[in-house]
C-alpha cells in the first residue's frame, strides 16, 4: 500500500478532499546531476500542495482539518499503469509490424505506427473509468484535531 499523510480540507458525503505536501527525493539521490526529473523539479512552479479525493470506507467520522493517512493499493496502481502505458505502445508496435510485413515503405510504416498509437488510446479512454475505480484512493487512518484552531479574523485598517 502506498501511503501519504495529509489534512482534510473538504468533507463530502462519501469522500474527503485531502491536502498533501508535495515531496521530492531529488536532494538525496546520487544521480540527480544527470536526471531530467531533478531539472524539472528545480524549475517547477512554486505550488507545493496537492489535493486528492479519497473515499472514506473506514466508517469513522471525519471533519475538516483532521489529519488522515490515505493510501492506494500497489497492485491496483500497477495494473492501471500497464493499461495506460502498454496498450498504446502495443498497438503502435502492431502498426509498425504490419507496415514492415507488407513492405509498404518507411513513410507508410511510420503513418501506420502513429495510427496504431492513436488507436491504442481509444480503449484506454474507454477503460479510464474502470482504471480509476481500480486506483481508488482510500482513507486508512484518521487523527482528529485535538482543539479547534483559532480563527484568524482580518483586521480593519485603523483610521484616525
Amino acid at each position: 500500500m502506498i501511503e501519504e499523510q495529509g489534512r482534510v480540507v473538504t468533507v463530502e458525503e462519501d469522500a474527503v478532499w485531502v491536502e498533501t505536501i508535495r515531496k521530492t527525493t531529488c536532494s538525496s539521490c546520487s544521480a540527480k546531476n544527470g536526471c531530467g526529473q531533478h531539472l524539472a523539479e528545480k524549475y517547477k512552479s512554486s505550488k507545493t500542495h496537492s489535493y486528492i479525493r479519497a473515499v472514506n470506507e473506514t466508517g469513522s467520522i471525519i471533519k475538516e482539518h483532521d489529519e488522515v493517512v490515505i493510501g492506494i493499493p500497489e497492485d491496483s496502481l500497477m495494473k492501471a499503469s500497464m493499461v495506460v502505458y502498454m496498450l498504446p505502445l502495443l498497438s503502435m508496435m502492431a502498426g509498425l509490424w504490419l507496415g514492415s510485413f507488407l513492405d509498404l515503405g518507411d513513410p507508410v510504416t511510420v503513418l501506420l505506427a502513429l495510427s496504431g498509437l492513436a488507436a491504442g488510446f481509444v480503449p484506454v479512454r474507454m477503460l479510464g473509468q474502470k482504471a480509476g475505480e481500480l486506483c481508488r484512493v482510500q482513507v486508512l487512518k484518521v487523527t482528529p484535531r485535538l482543539l479547534d484552531e483559532p480563527e484568524l479574523v482580518p483586521m480593519r485598517p485603523w483610521v484616525a
